[in-house]
């Protein structure tokens, strides 16, 4: 496989950050210090005209100073710097002709759908004319790449030296710099966190896009699942093809926003996208196996699924509840969607769970669904997932329990844990653990996701999360048997 044209802006050898600052209030500062606490391994150059040094770091004045490689220059100034910055990048590019890529982070660019601000986007975009240079942005966060270490993002990302390793296999696009900061936090705040792969925002898309990305990241080995957020693209039917191909290779969950009317005119005043008609968007994503997500919670948990469950084989999803309200709540929920069946299970895994279980334990009733009730022992816990499991009419499991005082929290969740994983292996099938609820589980929850599974807030995001998997086989063995 030929080497893409945007590698380079993941595994650059050397970083100028034009904008650099010791002060903590500054984005320029943030930027610096998350590429020394992730430990890039590469060369890092401040630039700054007033300070000598920049976190230990010798400064330069001008990019033009600096005298070995720079492959990617991220620029955190304010934008009315762009021309004098452009000028003094003619003269590096004069000498050396070395940077390949431009991480523009400042706003006030052509968003702002004023003169001077088109007129600022189009003395940045001369550097692609003239150079060749590929450009992220402007009015973006930046990028990172947990492999190689780059991040030149100005938020606190949760992905500092304790957080880095092993990278998941999500890659993340997003359109909006705030929603793609609230994201890389709200996945930082998870039980061990969210460990991404790669994640882009692309702001203004004045260069690099959607579809430039979406490409890179279909060949890219270490990208397992692409997830999106998206407000709007110019051609969207052009978009939707390349999203189809890859779908078929690697799932892909978006979030598109602009549904209403109101909401489509605030993504065109926002990044100066054309949202398009909801309802094209929505058939289209149907039509080609692509997973639109109603919210972010949705996304980030759907994304965590197909990074480390199982694909499910079919579409029968069994309840296995420790608490009745719990159970009734995720039968509700999966109710909603009619292509989801409750398998019946054989009668002798019925009468294994009858003879383990506690007297008062609710067997099959309905079917596909049983409830072990409050009373359950860690033993009894894991028992009945055994059996589950090893049933043939089984293709996944919402198991759910709300940990009680008289549970060893932690040891409930690694027992959990060694009975899927040695059940795994032969019977290959995701279970939905739907652990409840609060600060008093996560002993719990932390045992089981250490060793590669998911857990859930509610049966709310398990079902979700393991309908966005049904969809997604079902329309994989469509194709399959179509040959499409």
């Amino acid at each position: 496989m030929t080497e893409h044209e945007l590698n380079g802006l993941f595994q650059p050898k050397g970083i100028a950050v034009i904008g650099a600052s010791n002060n903590p209030l500054k984005a320029g500062c943030i930027i610096i210090n998350n590429m020394i606490k992730g430990k890039f391994p590469g060369k890092l150059y401040p630039v700054n005209q007033s300070e000598e040094n920049v976190a230990g770091l010798n400064t330069y004045a001008r990019l033009s100073d600096i005298d070995d490689v720079v492959e990617l220059v991220v620029l955190i100034t304010p934008a009315s710097a762009i021309y004098s910055i452009m000028d003094d990048l003619d003269e590096r590019m004069a000498s050396k002709n070395d940077v390949r890529f431009i991480v523009c982070a400042a706003a006030d660019y052509a968003e702002t759908k004023t003169e001077e601000g088109i007129k600022r986007q189009e003395r940045l975009m001369q550097a692609k004319d003239k150079y060749g240079i590929r450009i992220i942005g402007p009015n973006c966060i930046g990028v990172i790449d947990t492999v190689s270490r780059v991040n030149t993002t100005f938020v606190d990302t949760g992905v500092s030296e304790d957080r880095f390793g092993p990278p998941g296999g999500i890659s993340f696009i997003s359109q909006s710099g705030s929603v793609a900061a609230s994201i890389l936090a709200w996945g930082a705040s998870k039980v061990i966190g969210i460990r991404y792969n790669k994640f882009i925002s692309v702001g203004n898309m004045a260069d690099i896009d959607f579809i430039d990305l979406l490409e890179f990241l279909e060949q890219d080995p270490s990208t397992k699942v692409i997830g999106i957020y998206m407000e709007g693209y110019q051609n969207g039917k052009q978009l939707i093809k390349v999203m189809g191909r890859i779908a078929r290779k690697k799932p892909i969950i978006i979030l598109k926003v602009g549904r209403s009317s109101k909401g489509s005119v605030a993504a065109n005043s926002h990044t100066s996208s054309m949202s398009g008609s909801d309802k094209v968007y929505d058939a289209a994503f149907r039509q080609y196996g692509i997973l639109r997500v109603e919210d972010l919670w949705e996304l980030l948990d759907t994304l965590q699924a197909f990074d480390k469950m199982r694909l499910p084989d079919g579409n029968r999803l069994f309840v296995l509840t420790q608490a009745g309200g719990p159970g009734i709540y995720c039968s509700d929920e999966i109710s909603k969607y009619d292509f989801i069946e409750t398998p019946m299970v054989s009668e002798n895994t019925k009468n294994q769970l009858k003879e383990t279980m506690p007297r008062m334990a609710a067997i099959c009733v309905p079917e596909g669904y049983a409830d072990i009730t409050a009373s359950a022992t860690i033993r009894q816990h894991c028992d009945s997932l055994r059996y589950v499991l090893m049933d043939p009419s089984v293709d996944g499991v919402c198991f759910i329990t709300v940990v009680t005082p008289f549970l060893p929290s932690a040891q409930l969740g690694k027992e959990l844990s060694d009975t899927y994983w040695s059940l795994d292996e032969k019977y290959r099938k995701p279970v939905y653990f739907c652990i409840m609820a609060g600060e008093a589980v996560i002993p719990c929850r932390r045992e089981l996701e250490q060793t590669g599974l998911v857990t859930f807030d509610s049966p709310t995001e398990a079902v979700k999360a393991a309908k966005n998997m049904i969809i997604y086989n079902m329309k994989r063995e469509k194709e399959t048997q179509t040959g499409q």
